[in-house]
């Protein structure tokens, strides 16, 4: 299957709070797969601030690049600061009314993911703070990696098959290993590289599946933000309900 690259002009935008933030959304638009549910690329020019809001048994991660941000939920009860290099994981479970303040100059992704919400809403909501000492770059065949979520990683998720991979790449080849099982989302975030022989550039977006393996040519230093899930869920999603 040919990939389908979406560039970051073809990817859903909005402008929030008057541009104080602004949010790019690779998923919108095409039908949902595997157990996501939501990704926002959010970036504040100023201090922006999203005032409380409900959420019910989806599944949180933020991934703070640049800037940082303050958290506040019920089910913590208190303002929680969250600095570059962190991850902030909400398990939305019964049911969370939380507010997130975005510092000027922040970056982050924001994913959402459905963990069976036959399970999930008979829990009760919780919320974790991962500071970025927690991960740490290392070399996997070849490659400088960063784990997040998944086998050996910092973070495990209530939804089923995620991992969570940040890649560094130099300019040349490489080659990155699959497993066929899954459904890989992968997001550029520096640089530019051709993937199949594909091009990418800064903010584009693709997916993979039904590779043992996939080749990239970075023309220069770029870096790869991958999320692998599974092809096949064993539960029944929200979507298809």
């Amino acid at each position: 299957m040919e990939l389908k690259i979406k560039s970051k002009q073809a990817q859903h935008a909005v402008e929030l709070f008057g541009g104080r933030l602004k949010e790019n959304k690779p998923l919108a638009g095409d039908p949902l797969y595997s157990n996501l549910i939501y990704w926002a690329h959010v970036e504040a020019p100023e201090e922006g601030t999203f005032p409380m809001h409900p959420h019910e048994g989806i599944e949180i991660l933020t991934f703070i690049f640049e800037g940082g941000l303050e958290h506040y939920d019920t089910a913590s009860d208190i303002w929680t600061p969250l600095l570059a290099g962190g991850v902030q994981q909400i398990q939305a479970g019964n049911g969370v009314y939380h507010s997130e303040k975005y510092i000027k100059g922040s970056r982050a992704f924001q994913i959402w993911f459905d963990p069976d919400f036959n399970k999930s809403l008979n829990k009760s909501a919780s919320y974790k703070d991962f500071q970025a000492e927690e991960f740490s770059w290392a070399r996997e065949n070849n490659l400088e990696v960063m784990n997040y979520v998944g086998e050996n990683a910092p973070i495990q998720t209530d939804a089923e098959g995620i991992s969570v991979k940040r890649y560094k790449l130099t300019e040349g080849i490489h080659q990155i290993v699959l497993d066929e099982n899954s459904v890989y989302s992968v997001y550029l975030m520096k640089g530019s590289v051709k993937i199949e022989g594909q091009v990418m550039l800064k903010d584009a977006f693709t997916k993979i599946e039904d590779k043992a393996e996939f080749e990239i040519k970075s023309s220069e230093e770029s870096e790869l933000f991958v999320l692998a899930s599974p092809k096949n869920v064993s539960y029944k999603r929200i979507s298809d309900r």
